[in-house]
């Protein structure tokens, strides 16, 4: 082991020892033996101090996409799957009576969205907790689309919602590959087995194929929205044309409830649960970040491999539930 790599876990253990010695407020879901190096783990913090009932205050910010395990530095960025154990936490916390959901996010994949909605869905009804929604800069597509179990939907005046609608992406990169002399061989057991092959044009029958699985997805979004803003379906089919819309317009369509910032979507839910003083608990992501990025710098082809995987699944075409202008 070189200098660098000793000082390094040097670093580590020194960290180790501080984090030991720190109290921390943790919940955690993990087998790995250490909790706070788990990215399913999160701690908590006081984000407003009040003499009555908790309230809890979860944030989804970010692209909603499953990235696994993060060695990210940055704490306040999405990850989901401790987003999902955060939702589950809150709701089932007994000194917990009402949750708040701050989003800021363009969206991200149908699965990842579909599932946070069907986890907040699930929490709701089982535990019957008040949910309020509160909007920053922007809560479209797959960020509106988890917002749809809440009680009550707040925006920021000059926030950005809506975008309902699915988009899925595929390139074609057959006419560099003939400049610089590369040839696909391929070799497939049925017809459409290397659908949206980019080495060459789509098919008429994979593009019926994929419009197919856009349009169930659609219907999907379409429903949700209906059914979580108690509105007729033909009516969300007018709003759903991808579009974005203001505040304003959000709450003139029925799309949203209120035009306020976080303290007033904490003040609804304190009033949901009759407590005009509540103590806000704010669930975040654990400063285990840190250390899974040092620990990567003892390991950097671990950080090669993640790179890879991430190029190879960007690769791959996923309908998702994503504002891209």
């Amino acid at each position: 082991m070189n200098r660098k790599r000793w000082i390094a876990m040097g670093l580590v253990i020194l960290l180790l020892v501080v984090y030991m010695r720190t109290p921390v407020d943790k919940g955690v879901s993990t087998t790995e033996g250490i909790p706070f190096l788990s990215s399913e783990s999160y701690s908590t913090a006081t984000y407003k101090k009040g003499g009555g009932d908790n309230i809890a205050l979860l944030r989804v910010n970010g692209v909603i996409i499953d990235q696994g395990q993060s060695f990210s530095t940055d704490t306040a960025a999405y990850n989901h799957q401790s987003f999902l154990r955060q939702v589950e936490e809150a709701f089932k916390r007994s000194d917990i009576k009402a949750i708040v959901m701050a989003i800021d996010s363009p969206g991200g994949g149908l699965y990842e969205s579909d599932q946070a909605y069907q986890k907040l869905m699930q929490m709701k009804e089982q535990y019957n907790k008040p949910l309020v929604v509160s909007m920053g800069s922007m809560a479209a597509s797959g960020g509106y689309y988890i917002a749809m179990p809440a009680d009550q939907i707040f925006a920021e005046r000059t926030s950005l919602t809506g975008s309902i609608g699915v988009i899925m992406t595929s390139y074609n990169y057959q006419e560099l590959a003939e400049k610089i002399g590369i040839r696909e061989e391929v070799f497939k057991s049925g017809e459409n087995k290397d659908l949206l092959n980019p080495m060459r044009e789509a098919t008429a029958e994979e593009r019926r194929i994929m419009q197919g699985i856009i349009d169930e997805s659609y219907g999907l979004f379409v429903d949700v929205v209906a059914e979580g803003r108690n509105m007729d379906t033909q009516t969300v089919i007018g709003l759903a044309d991808g579009s974005i819309y203001t505040a304003n317009q959000a709450v003139g369509a029925g799309l949203i409830d209120g035009i306020g910032d976080l303290d007033a979507a904490i003040k609804a839910a304190g009033d949901m649960i009759q407590e005009s003083d509540p103590n806000v608990i704010f669930f975040k992501n654990p400063p285990g970040y840190y250390m899974n990025w040092l620990l990567s710098k003892l390991a950097p082809q671990f950080d090669l491999l993640g790179l890879q995987e991430n190029m190879q699944n960007n690769s791959i075409p996923r309908a998702m539930f994503l504002y891209r202008p």
